[in-house]
């Protein structure tokens, strides 16, 4: 049998590179442990004795995959979880539990986990893993281009009738799922989890800590804070903005900016200013739920189902197979959760009637390539509105929820929830408004608005506002000379792309720093703040 711990692609991350904090970015995702124990659990967990083939499979942002072929053909996949992917433990057994509940309870097409460890300091593979089914099928994404339209329509149909059965099984708390005997070991639990009236084969269901990759990322994993179980919404809406408080607290300004910040006369945020705007979304935090109840349900929900998170039949892809990667997967208010499938999302105008798309008027003096380009928006807009139409029909809640997600309100809660990398102008502009439109908001008998802003604070948000988005424009500006950056671009890259992008960023550096400033002391504290890598970094 061949040591299996000898092949060093199998513990890092191979499939790209960064142009800048490489280091730091490989080091949260690499993982040593005992490949060979791994293979052995594995082959034991479908009741065989010998694993003859590990292959890795193409890897994700949180998790390394391998694909293990036993000695009688069968074949798992092995999944394990990357530093950077979430809570020691807590991460995986939810991970577990939500499968096992989505697979058993709501009967939707989820691998079969045949073994599992979240305790890395004690197993014997020095890892949490997953063992599981190999899902039937094939990816999305190698049959969504060939699809005739009215297949594609058919998936989207069927996607919207697996989300059917999260809305049908609402919870009675905010959080995530477990198993109970994975919680009762914990330290320092802030709150008790809470039960679920239901079980399989000796195993309880519970709600406890949220796994929400919102409370970890930008090393929020650094700060402690409640992360739940919420037994209300407005408990829960009130958690997001103190959590931000404690992370600003505790992290300061975070230099994961939206645009470019800080430098000599532009916008600098500050500890100060950000903390004060979140004790006032506080104060009126428990107003934001939509007026709509039908929406206020506690639902799990799948909210990452790109095409290569579903699986297919060759053969007639409208029947899904599979549906992968339930990691992070939360319960929490549905107008919160419900969402297009990402899928279904493309670049260009979201059609907002409730009429069919159309093509153009003057589509027959379109040239053929404008044509071309014409039917593709009409398709995906079709799409689109097809999937927004389904449940308006035949999910309403749903339907209801993804309508309050145009609102001001929940404009507050999304500007909020990641306010520690958000801009504090754009938050406060939000609150403003919703003072101003108080009374359409909460009725002629509802309570007074808790928020008073003085003309003075008004005219100094109005600034700010326009300074932030002049630093959001330069950002935009830097990022489309530099290629096919988005804003909050990491300086992930292809292999083949890694010295071209970086040649790039050097030039478009030493540009920016020549054009923003004709003095030399103006220019070194502007390149203090510069995003994607130092000087000696692009070297």
């Amino acid at each position: 049998m061949p040591c299996w711990n000898r092949r060093a692609e199998f513990f890092h991350y191979t499939s790209a590179r960064w142009v800048f904090k490489e280091a730091s970015q490989t080091e949260q995702r690499s993982v040593r442990f005992d490949m060979n124990e791994l293979a052995k659990i594995a082959a034991a967990s479908v009741g065989l004795s010998t694993c003859l083939k590990i292959e890795k499979l193409p890897e994700g942002n949180f998790n390394k995959t391998y694909l293990m072929t036993m000695r009688d053909g069968a074949q798992v996949v092995a999944k394990v979880r990357n530093p950077n992917a979430g809570y020691p433990h807590l991460v995986t057994a939810s991970e577990v539990a939500t499968m096992r509940y989505a697979r058993d309870i709501l009967r939707l097409p989820v691998p079969r986990v045949h073994a599992w460890n979240s305790r890395s300091a004690t197993n014997s593979v020095g890892a949490e893993y997953i063992i599981m089914d190999k899902v039937a099928g094939i990816e999305l994404s190698q049959r969504w281009p060939k699809m005739r339209s009215d297949q594609k329509l058919r998936l989207v149909d069927a996607i919207a009738d697996m989300e059917r059965k999260f809305v049908s099984s609402p919870f009675p708390a905010i959080g995530s799922l477990y198993y109970e005997k994975d919680l009762n070991d914990l330290p320092n639990q802030s709150r008790e989890h809470r039960s679920v009236s239901l079980g399989l084969d000796q195993e309880t269901f519970v709600i406890g800590p949220t796994t929400a990759r919102n409370s970890y990322d930008y090393s929020r994993w650094e700060v402690e804070f409640d992360k739940g179980p919420f037994d209300t919404i407005p408990d829960f809406l009130t958690s997001l903005g103190t959590r931000e408080e404690r992370c600003i607290e505790k992290l300061g300004v975070s230099p994961e900016h939206l645009g470019l910040f800080g430098g000599p006369g532009s916008y600098k945020p500050t500890v100060a200013s950000k903390l004060a705007v979140l004790r006032d979304y506080n104060k009126v935090a428990k107003y934001l739920l939509p007026d709509n109840t039908s929406s206020h349900l506690c639902v799990l929900w799948h909210g990452d189902l790109h095409m290569d998170n579903v699986f297919v039949n060759p053969d007639d892809p409208t029947q899904i197979t599979g549906l992968i990667d339930w990691q992070a997967t939360c319960i929490a208010p549905l107008f919160l959760q419900a969402s297009w499938p990402h899928f279904l999302d493309f670049e260009g105008p979201k059609h907002k009637e409730m009429t069919p798309p159309r093509l153009p008027s003057n589509f027959g003096q379109l040239s053929p390539s404008e044509q071309k380009d014409a039917k593709v928006l009409e398709l995906n807009q079709q799409l689109y509105k097809f999937y927004e139409l389904k449940n308006a029909c035949q999910n309403p809640p749903v339907y209801d929820a993804l309508r309050f997600q145009e609102t001001l309100k929940a404009q507050i809660i999304a500007y909020a929830q990641s306010f520690l990398v958000g801009g504090e102008p754009r938050l406060k502009g939000k609150l403003i408004m919703l003072e101003d439109n108080w009374g359409k908001l909460v009725g002629k008998d509802g309570p007074p608005c808790p928020l008073q802003y003085s003309e003075r604070e008004r005219q100094v948000q109005q600034n700010e506002n326009e300074l932030w988005m002049q630093g959001y424009m330069n950002m935009l500006e830097v990022l489309r000379a530099i290629g096919d950056a988005q804003v909050g671009w990491d300086g992930w890259v292809t292999h083949e792309q890694y010295e071209p992008v970086k040649e790039k960023v050097r030039e478009v550096r030493k540009a920016f720093l020549a054009q923003i400033s004709e003095k030399e002391e103006e220019r070194e504290e502007w390149a203090k703040i510069w995003p994607f890598g130092t000087e000696e970094e692009l070297r």
